[in-house]
Formats: structure tokens, sequence, C-alpha cells
């Protein structure tokens, strides 16, 4: 299973660009903050969906929240523990009779996850859209450093260029690799 990792500013278009994904190839969408938004929806008894639908609302109270537990995480228990609980989840998947092509992540938010994403031979695709812009100065919202291998993807038209833009990076992503990624539908 390869790894397709988005990063950039909320509301550049990582989600829309991954469900395009899901469209063209057998994707599972996963998660390095699944565990956080577990362990709120626990502390504060709320569902995950909830969790989540209140911080795409713009909470601020939850923004804070996931982003504090991420910081206690990662400095009390261990630095890669949101890498090592991602692993255990795409290594679930890799045992399942369905094994996704592609793993896509829409959340890649430290350094540390990038390095990762690059070792395992996976896409870093930094998404940048004019408008998109992040009111937290939390440092996992700082830009991760583009380096040689990944790919840049600017959305600034409209929604159907978004998508095919990211369906012809990886495209030509996965032809550059050992063996190809065949897209659904695609003999």
């Amino acid at each position: 299973m390869r790894i397709i990792a988005f990063t950039g500013p909320g509301g550049a278009g990582k989600n829309t660009a991954a469900q395009a994904l899901g469209a063209q190839y057998h994707t599972a969408e996963v998660s390095f903050a699944a565990p956080l938004y577990e362990m709120a929806a626990v502390a504060l008894g709320l569902t995950v969906e909830e969790i989540h639908a209140l911080k795409q609302q713009g909470d601020q109270t939850i923004r804070a929240l996931l982003e504090q537990l991420g910081d206690a995480i990662r400095t009390t228990i261990r630095p890669d523990y949101l890498i090592v609980r991602l692993v255990d989840t795409m290594r679930e998947l890799e045992e399942s009779q369905d094994t996704p092509e592609l793993a896509v992540i829409t959340d890649l938010r430290t350094e540390e996850e990038a390095y990762w994403v690059r070792a395992m031979k996976g896409l870093v695709i930094h998404v940048s859209r004019p408008e998109a812009t992040s009111d937290s100065q939390h440092s996992t919202n700082q830009p991760i450093t583009f380096v040689q291998g990944d790919q840049y993807l600017l959305n600034n038209g409209t929604k159907e260029d978004l998508i095919k833009t990211a369906c012809a990076i990886v495209r030509s992503w996965a032809c550059t690799k050992k063996g190809y990624i065949k897209a659904q539908g695609v003999i």
C-alpha cells in the first residue's frame, strides 16, 4: 500500500483532493490525528463525528483541545506516538482481504510526520489556495518544509481543476515508482 499525504492550511482543498483520489483509486483515508479525536470525544462525552463537526464549524475550544492533546502526547508519552498509531491502522488495513492501493492522509501537520511519509516512499503534496488560511499560530499549523520529491498543488481554479490536478500528480508519481497503480475501471 502506497502513501499519499496532503498538507496545507484549512480550506486549501486537501479533503476534496483526497475524495477525488478515492473516486479514481482503491483508497483508505487514514489520519495521524485519529487518536486525538477519540480522546477528545471520550473526555467530552461526544462522538468522534461530533468532534469533527465542531472543529469544521470553527469551534476554537475543540481546536485548542486537539492541539494541546497532541502536544501533551508528543512531550509526555513519545514524540512519534501518532505515527506509531497510524502504522498500526495501516497494518490492519494491509491484513484485511480488501487491501487498498493507497493510504491517503489529509492531516500531515509535523516535520516528523512528513519525514515518516517520505521514508515510507510516500508522496507529500503541499496544497495551497490563495484564500485558505489558518488563524492558529500553533506549531502544527505552520507550513511543512518542501523537499525534493514532494509535489505542490495550487488550488486557484474550480473544484474540477483541483480534482484533475490532484489525480494527475498522483498518476505521474505512481508511474515513476516501481509498479503502477491502476485507476478503477481501467484494465
